[in-house]
């Protein structure tokens, strides 16, 4: 168990030099068994220490110091078993001793990271409990002890104690600001507690120290997209990129992050490189992504064309009729949408895109209305919250001239998306509709200066100048 040894090796190590001198020795021989394993185990020989130290024990047998020191000889040695017991002798004796709990604490901890058992009929799962609470004992007040701490947030971590995390990550990352390890590990309890931006901002001190931590780019770029962010995204997959070029999936994550920021034509120049790779076969994922981009710039042949590809490559993977479905709206071609839409359905009938989609493609025509509520509701229960479909949801009760449903649906998706043009273009509607002017006006301005995407701006100006004039 060569990493075991290496974990309590540096817990052992650590330990003060001045331990034999804390040793409270009635006799005096015991104390000169004890200094004698020492000496021998610095002559290397190991055998003749042990030896010493167990007849330093036999003459004071009451002491958990010479155990724990027994036990550290044992951990040094990889003789973990045996520094086990060791360890557990030495807190029989006194349950509050700081080196036998560092040394239990710290071989737990790397049974833990390994998965393995120290004994037959042993419970793995209770290996972590039993480190936290050894390894706790083992800190000492006013102290810091940067490894003791990692590992304890780690333990943390992987017990999701992530309130207990957070504070000894911070003693870690705060004494070395460019230790990615500990700084990921923050990171991950931060997010879990609901503090993102905090997360961003641990990651984002340590890659001032460490530019080079990749895995920190990548994970500052995730987070900004959970958050919505997309041009942080971008720009933060960007980076992440420029660092590892062989990272083919940062691509298309990276031009996912910009379509959604509102910048298709970047994104489309961005894939045209990666689409055009013959060997080995394009990712569909590139092909769907450029099809899309294609789309909202205008250029319908082309995103014809990448659909047509993407199809030919992945005949299974529905995006390639999603996309074909957008394009033949986008040219007025309702019934070839719908039938793709449709299609797309017959395959999976729980795809929520598929479902909210035609949904909201009906609303937007004013046909066949109940259809149409129904088509959303059902994308909703696969995903609740998602506020695309909330909006899709609002405006086909606006259609129906139902405004007390269209309310909680509308303002709750343009909360979650205060960028979106169209979502605020939707919401001005109602809010004029409700003869709540200033309202609308303000929902029409976010608009303007919204995303851009799918509006009518002459129509958006007009609309928020007859708002205005109603104030």
């Amino acid at each position: 168990m060569r990493a075991i040894l290496l974990a309590c090796l540096f817990a052992v190590m650590a330990a003060p030099a001045a331990a034999g001198a804390r040793h409270q020795k009635p006799d005096s021989t015991a104390g000169y068994y004890f200094l004698l394993g020492r000496h021998l185990e610095s002559a290397g020989k190991i055998d003749e220490a042990i030896d010493a130290h167990k007849r330093a024990i036999e003459l004071d047998p009451t002491s958990a110091e010479l155990h724990a020191e027994l036990a550290g000889l044992f951990a040094r040695q990889d003789r973990v078993f045996d520094s086990v017991r060791a360890a557990e002798a030495a807190l029989e004796r006194d349950p509050a001793n700081r080196e036998a709990n560092r040394i239990l604490g710290s071989i737990y901890a790397a049974l833990v990271e390994q998965r393995r058992k120290l004994r037959a009929g042993d419970v793995t799962s209770q290996y972590a409990s039993r480190a936290i609470a050894s390894l706790e004992k083992a800190r000492r007040e006013g102290v810091p002890d940067a490894g003791l701490e990692l590992t304890l947030g780690r333990l943390y971590v992987q017990t999701r104690a992530y309130t207990q995390a957070i504070p000894a990550l911070r003693r870690v990352v705060d004494d070395q600001p460019g230790y990615t390890d500990a700084a990921f590990l923050l990171a991950m309890a931060q997010e879990a507690v609901g503090e993102p931006d905090a997360a961003i901002s641990t990651l984002e001190t340590t890659l001032l120290y460490s530019p080079s931590f990749f895995r920190g780019r990548v994970r500052v770029a995730e987070l900004h997209e959970k958050q919505g962010r997309w041009t942080e995204a971008a720009a933060a997959y960007a980076k992440a990129q420029a660092l590892n070029t062989a990272a083919s999936d940062l691509t298309a994550r990276r031009a996912a992050a910009l379509i959604n920021a509102g910048r298709a034509a970047e994104a489309r120049v961005l894939l045209q490189p990666a689409a055009e790779v013959a060997t080995p076969p394009t990712d569909p994922a590139v092909l769907y992504l450029l099809a899309v981009s294609q789309r909202q710039v205008g250029d319908l042949a082309a995103a014809e064309m990448t659909a047509n590809r993407l199809r030919a490559l992945a005949p299974e993977d529905v995006r390639g009729l999603y996309v074909i479905a957008q394009i033949r709206d986008a040219k007025g071609d309702a019934p070839g949408a719908e039938r793709a839409l449709r299609d797309l359905l017959a395959k999976d009938p729980v795809d929520a895109t598929a479902l909210n989609y035609l949904g909201y493609m009906l609303a937007e025509r004013g046909e066949r209305l109940d259809e149409a509520i129904e088509l959303v509701q059902r994308a909703l229960k696969v995903e609740p919250a998602n506020p695309s479909f909330l909006d899709s949801l609002g405006w086909a009760y606006y259609r129906q001239g139902k405004l007390d449903l269209a309310d909680p649906a509308l303002t709750e998706a343009a909360g979650k998306l205060p960028r979106s043009s169209v979502v605020n273009d939707h919401l001005g509607d109602l809010r004029f509709k409700q003869k709540r002017y200033a309202h609308a006006a303000a929902a029409w301005e976010r608009s303007l200066a919204g995303d851009g995407e799918s509006i009518n701006r002459a129509e958006i100006e007009k609309k928020l100048q007859e708002a205005k004039a109603r104030q």
